[in-house]
């Protein structure tokens, strides 16, 4: 199958990694803290440095995985799409924040930035997929919506 866009994300936000590491700093200052309690943070900072979002798309739909919390990838075929646009948004105040968002019947899949491609499925719902270069994106979704 022939790949027309690919892309990877990850938090690579300085200013994330600045809260985390402030916020985190006195788990390891504070001597009461145990051991537990030190593995937790540390764990915590390699989840975040682990997770990526991986969007593909080819001639049998939509491919997205959210790792590792999806540990295979996920597909949305082209015959569940309604409409898909790529747009501008406010991550705060449209979904909450960044990550894995849920909101009423819209759904968000983001990482950095705030831009992305917007899908309306035929079920009424819609997916965000925040990305780079959203227009290269929804550029590879026209491209198959035409074959």
């Amino acid at each position: 199958m022939r790949c027309l866009f690919e892309e990877t994300q990850r938090f690579t936000q300085w200013w994330v990694w600045v809260i985390l590491l402030f916020s985190l700093a006195p788990l390891f200052y504070v001597e009461t803290n145990s051991l537990y309690v030190k593995l937790i943070g540390v764990s915590l900072l390699v989840f975040i440095y682990i997770i990526k979002l991986n969007v593909k798309v080819d001639n049998n739909g939509l491919h997205y995985q959210f790792f590792p919390i999806h540990m295979k990838y996920r597909t949305i075929k082209f015959e569940e799409f309604i409409k898909f646009e790529a747009i501008t948004y406010s991550p705060i105040m449209d979904y909450g924040g960044w990550g894995i968002r849920h909101r009423f019947k819209s759904k968000a899949y983001n990482i950095k930035g705030n831009r992305g491609v917007k899908i309306h499925l035929k079920n009424g719902k819609n997916i965000l997929f925040g990305s780079q270069h959203p227009e290269a994106l929804a550029k590879a979704l026209e491209e198959i919506r035409k074959q």
